[in-house]
């Protein structure tokens, strides 16, 4: 929901409410991108609550509070409008649903299977990216932009409620441990071995006060940032960039779908191999292949409708596994004890980075009247991101530091 409703769908009403409203293509990405903003740093706030409360609550006030605001944007007419109730409001309900809430507490539950786990909750995310823009292009085309926002606003409160509620903090909390443990286990050579993985993460989870002094937390943060700019800026921008090259909206919906479509199929492959190699440079791996489609994707778009159909290919598989692995890195690298605080804390600037993105493309748009610099630069920033993170490394175990050795002298 969060993944479709935030991002997905912003290019179908892109261009119906701009020439209804008389706005420009900067000014309604300007909504969107605050709003991300605004979202994403109220995760300074939430990440602790996580780790205090747990999801559920977290979640029903965040789908009252999406689902609301996203049936009161039918009824803006002003930007200012538009701005507060689908920048401000919408954005930090869905923020409060999604993948950093949801995955923030499946980092508590899993340890051994972590990484798997994650990935395959990500299909979620896919199926975002392939229902909504199908869903409510023909819905906003037939029936008008204001009917669209009506229908994703009710959707989010029908399928949010129930999910909502079978959220649960940790597995502590109910006599457990990670991974479906219990502490009882017959103590098999295997079973020694999980669950003294399970206590050394948690034994060696850093708080937010630690993490901040290793190195590798801003490499992780600058580099995470440049990534989600650069899909932020696809998700906004790719469907009126195909119109104005002179395909139809429902190709440019089919080729949204298909982006999702792989994505959706990756995550399988993302949950088989991350148990087998470093989720880092699978990272790494994902990044590139967004780079790769990203540079190819305005000659794709000269060429014919099927190359441009292969660079979202490539580009869907690549993000498929890109998020559910930012995840596991974070938990990788901090352990689950303090993951939401820890998680949160570089939001400030991973979001100034990512929410620029989107309102300079709009901006280069206005000046210039095509993108293909804008996709060049794109390019560039998810090479420099995986650059970043490659550089990266995970903070040494708490244990083996020495006694009157601070945490802050884990380079990373």
């Amino acid at each position: 929901m969060t993944i479709g409703f935030a991002a997905q769908v912003t290019g179908v009403f892109l261009v119906p409410m701009s020439e209804d409203l008389g706005w420009s293509r900067s000014q309604f990405v300007l909504a969107s991108s605050l709003g991300f903003g605004i979202g994403a740093i109220s995760g300074i706030f939430i990440g602790p609550l996580i780790d205090r409360y747990g999801a559920r609550p977290i979640m029903l006030i965040g789908t009252t509070l999406s689902g609301v605001a996203l049936v009161a944007v039918s009824q803006v007419e002003e930007l200012w409008q538009f701005i507060f109730v689908r920048g401000a409001l919408t954005q930090v309900g869905l923020f409060m649903i999604g993948p950093f809430v949801v995955n923030t507490t499946l980092s508590k539950w899993f340890v051994i299977n972590r990484g798997r786990v994650i990935a395959l909750a990500s299909l979620g995310t896919s199926i975002g990216g392939i229902v909504p823009p199908l869903a409510i292009t023909p819905i906003v085309d037939g029936a008008g932009w204001e009917a669209g926002w009506v229908v994703i606003g009710v959707a989010t409160l029908v399928l949010m409620y129930p999910s909502s509620l079978v959220m649960r903090r940790q597995p502590e909390d109910y006599g457990m441990l990670p991974d479906g443990k219990t502490g009882d286990e017959e103590p098999t050579a295997q079973e020694l071995e999980q669950l003294e993985l399970l206590r050394q993460d948690f034994d060696n989870s850093y708080t937010r006060g630690e993490a901040v002094r290793t190195r590798s937390m801003w490499l992780l943060v600058f580099g995470f940032a440049f990534a989600v700019a650069a899909v932020a800026i696809m998700y906004s921008h790719v469907i009126p960039f195909m119109t104005d090259v002179g395909y139809t909206r429902s190709q440019a919906a089919f080729a949204f779908a298909v982006q999702g479509s792989f994505a959706l199929v990756s995550k399988f492959f993302w949950a088989w191999i991350v148990q087998k190699h470093s989720p880092r440079i699978l990272t790494v791996l994902t990044m590139a292949m967004m780079g790769v489609a990203t540079a190819f994707l305005v000659p794709a778009a000269d060429t014919s409708f099927g190359a441009l159909l292969v660079v979202f290919a490539v580009f869907g598989f690549g993000i498929g596994g890109m998020f559910p692995l930012f995840d596991f890195v974070w938990a990788w690298y901090y352990g689950r004890r303090h993951i939401g605080a820890v998680r949160s804390t570089g939001f400030p600037v991973s979001v100034t980075i990512a929410v620029t993105g989107p309102i300079l493309t709009g901006v280069y748009y206005d000046s210039v009247g095509d993108y293909r610099g804008a996709f060049v630069t794109l390019a560039f920033l998810l090479a420099l991101g995986a650059s970043l993170i490659l550089a990266s490394r995970k903070p040494p175990a708490k244990a083996a530091l020495e006694p009157a050795e601070a945490p802050a002298a884990a380079a990373g």
